[in-house]
Parts: structure tokens; sequence; C-alpha cells
């Protein structure tokens, strides 16, 4: 799995982090968690986005938070999994702009995601960290 997934997104986090300064390492780490390794991917949206207001498409999933809890959210679509990827970027530069300014940090970076509400479970950066380190 973690092989396929690599393959298939390593060239792209690579090219967006170029273009961004992005450690594209950050980019595949927090996709992976997100999807577990691509095998739970919602609507082509590889970092659990919910509903973007200033982009089309949206469907209602289940998902189940750090503690457990089951909900119904709206998640944002895309046409291809490395839209989202895109639209990740722009999220995070927007909307969380002290994690974008240590983007090439990811210890930082996962720690200030954190910090700033982007996900709700209270280990979410050691795990992002946790994956980082596994991928080549």
């Amino acid at each position: 799995m973690k092989e396929k997934f690599l393959g298939r997104f390593s060239e792209t986090a690579f090219l967006l982090g170029k273009l961004t300064g992005m450690d594209p390492k950050i980019l595949l780490a927090q996709s992976a968690l997100e999807t577990g390794w691509g095998r739970h991917t919602v609507g082509n949206n590889l970092f659990g986005i919910k509903k973007l207001s200033w982009l089309e498409g949206g469907v209602e999933a289940e998902t189940k938070e750090f503690d457990g809890v089951k909900t119904i959210d709206t998640f944002q679509t895309f046409v291809s999994p490395e839209n989202s990827m895109i639209a990740y970027l722009i999220l995070i530069k927007e909307c969380y702009n002290k994690a974008w300014a240590e983007r090439k940090n990811p210890r930082l970076y996962f720690h200030l995601l954190q910090e700033l509400g982007y996900a709700t479970d209270p280990v979410y950066a050691k795990k992002c960290l946790d994956v980082y380190n596994c991928v080549e």
C-alpha cells in the first residue's frame, strides 16, 4: 500500500514543493495519515478537507474523531487527488499562515497545525511526524 501510494503521489508532491517551498514529504505524510496510505479516500480528498466555501462539490461522509465518536460531515470533493493537494496548500496558506511559514520544518509545521486546530486529535502532530519519518 505504502509503495503504491508513494509511487502515485511523490512526483506531484515534489512539483508542488518546488512551486511553493513546501517540504514534499509533509504533503505525502499528512495525506498518507489521513487516508491510511490511500485506502480511505472520499471524493479524491487526500487530507480530509471539510467543505470549502470557495470551491464547488461536496459529499457527506461518516468520520470518526480521535475519541471514537462517529459523526456525519461534509467533505470537499475533487476531480482528482492531485487537485486536493493544491487545495490543501491554498487552505494552509490562507487559514493557517503560522504553519505555512514553517512549511520546511516538519516538526514545527505539524505542531502548529495541531495547535491551530487543523485536527482534533491531541497527538496529531506526533502521528504526522511518525509517518513523515517513514517516507523516503
